[in-house]
């Protein structure tokens, strides 16, 4: 005859066993379904990154056959008279052209390097302004920033008052230290002291320093058709207006010479505009693309820089 100990005890055993059994099970519920999302977020991530690259892939192409064919912009309103249907032909400009892949709305910039600035070109004046556009508005912060970047290029190893040389990226426990050499590609700008993501790509009608720096950009004027608007900013006197006709005229066909803009805009405007922009071409061209819903969200742009020789 079994006891009321002994009962209590097998009572006592199958619930602790119970118990654990219902903890290993949650445990591996858990774990499956974390696993699953975890897979679930890297499929997501994969198709992401084809889809742009495929966007980047289709901007390149545009590109291409916008060169073998520019000359056909010129006779634009002619040859859509005779044809009956658009000439599309996707022609480098900061404002990105829309397209649909696999059922998903994407934006697509063809600019080239042409509506940069040189890094290696800059002087200091040129410097703060771009930087404050980007959004560095604290003094120190902006002059730690400019006076990193002169550090970072210069060839000594003294650095300047708001500056950082090879014992700062030491303190800091980097694997990397001062360059003491031109900047070679503009993600390197990203190593330097100061220089934060949200500076580096921007967000939202704010420009990062990608939109306005590059090692092939241009030193005194840059291309109208390619520049950020923002660029336009850093004119002194420029009239806000003035920038929003620019922009608007430039979305709806290329600017093939500066003048074209001289009967839109007042002289004296004008002349400012032509004392920093023109009209130039370049052997190199970014291509970027964007999830048509993720655009104003800092770094949501996919770029690539393509070499590609000038027409002759």
């Amino acid at each position: 005859m079994v006891s009321d100990n002994n009962r209590g005890f097998a009572l006592l055993a199958v619930f602790w066993i119970s118990l654990l059994l219902g903890i290993l099970a949650l445990n591996y519920a858990t774990t499956a379904r974390l696993n699953a999302e975890a897979a679930r977020n890297r499929r997501l991530g994969a198709e992401r990154d084809y889809l742009l690259q495929s966007a980047v892939a289709k901007g390149y192409h545009e590109y291409l056959k916008y060169r073998a064919n520019r000359s056909l912009l010129a006779k634009k309103d002619e040859i859509e008279e005779l044809s009956g249907a658009p000439l599309e032909l996707w022609y480098p400009r900061y404002e990105p052209w829309e397209w649909e892949i696999e059922g998903v709305k994407v934006k697509i910039k063809i600019a080239t390097e042409a509506g940069k600035f040189r890094l290696d070109e800059l002087k200091i004046d040129r410097w703060r302004k771009i930087v404050t556009v980007c959004g560095v508005v604290d003094e120190e912060a902006r002059d730690g920033i400019i006076d990193s970047v002169l550090d970072w290029t210069d060839k000594d190893s003294l650095h300047r008052l708001n500056g950082a040389e090879a014992d700062y990226y030491e303190e800091q426990g980097l694997d990397y230290g001062c360059k003491n050499r031109k900047i070679d590609v503009v993600n390197e700008l990203l190593l330097i002291k100061g220089i934060t993501y949200d500076i580096y790509v921007g967000s939202g009608s704010r420009p990062g320093l990608v939109d306005l720096l590059s090692p092939y950009g241009e030193e005194k004027r840059l291309d109208i058709n390619s520049c950020a608007p923002q660029a336009l900013t850093l004119i002194d006197d420029l009239p806000p207006e003035v920038i929003s006709e620019v922009v608007t005229y430039r979305a709806a066909k290329p600017i093939f010479k500066l003048a074209e803009l001289s009967e839109l805009i007042a002289p004296e405007s004008f002349s400012l505009l032509n004392q920093y922009f023109t009209v130039v071409d370049t052997d190199y061209v970014t291509i970027s693309a964007s999830e048509a819903g993720t655009i104003g969200a800092g770094g949501s742009w996919y770029r690539q820089v393509f070499a590609v020789n000038k027409k002759k």
